[in-house]
């Protein structure tokens, strides 16, 4: 029997198809299936908390409306998300720390500064990886402390330098979606060092999932994330 390649298991926001997504439940619903990384989603507020928001509002996951840059910690602490309220990063880090990886994506401008600080303060520099679609954001981030781990998104299927995203960016993790995954980007991807992600959205994980999932494996993807994990 040939030999079966081992395929790491990312969480999408948490668990986020067994409990509110980027909440405290879906973290440790995460954990419980044995989830290897945990992909979550951080802004800022207006008095310059870091909190675990996919969203610019909260609209569709709370029972409240705003903006979160427009809302201090205190009214989004007094929201429900679902069964759960608004989790701090810190509040976050402290819930995973030492049971899980964590993949951070930084979802608001000039923020890289204070994730890593905070993710400095709960020791957890080896941990933690950061993933932005702001290049400002991963420069900004290997500013504050060159240690820290950077991912960087590869969504579009077009050539990419993996090389280079390791010189500039000093990436140790690149995030493909499935249309942006071609055997000659994941192949390159690799021979550059990088550890490949999949990560799928959650509706096409039962629709597709088997085909769609061993294509990624057949191409050598190391982990795939997914909110079913």
């Amino acid at each position: 029997m040939a030999d079966m390649k081992k395929i790491l298991v990312g969480a999408h926001r948490g668990a986020m198809c067994h409990a509110p997504e980027n909440s405290l439940a879906a973290f440790e619903k995460a954990i419980d299936f044995g989830t290897y990384r945990i992909e979550c989603d951080i802004r800022q507020t207006k008095d310059g908390h870091l909190v675990m928001m996919h969203d610019a509002s909260v609209n569709r996951t709370t029972d409240g409306t705003g903006a979160v840059a427009e809302m201090s910690l205190e009214d989004l602490k007094r929201l429900r998300l679902g069964s759960e309220n608004v989790p701090t990063l810190a509040e976050s880090l402290t819930c995973v720390k030492g049971r899980c990886l964590m993949l951070l994506e930084l979802k608001d401008e000039g923020i890289a500064a204070d994730v890593v600080r905070a993710v400095e303060a709960a020791d957890m520099i080896g941990d933690c990886t950061l993933i932005s679609f702001s290049e400002d954001n991963l420069l900004e981030a290997r500013r504050a402390n060159p240690e820290v781990l950077i991912g960087f998104f590869h969504l579009e299927p077009k050539p990419i330098d993996p090389t280079k995203v390791v010189d500039e960016f000093g990436a140790s993790l690149l995030v493909v979606w499935p249309a942006a995954a071609q055997p000659d980007v994941i192949g390159a991807a690799k021979a550059a060092g990088l550890h490949v992600r999949c990560g799928f959205r959650d509706d096409l994980t039962y629709e597709d999932s088997v085909e769609v999932f061993q294509r990624m494996v057949d191409m050598g993807v190391d982990e795939i994330s997914c909110g079913r994990p």
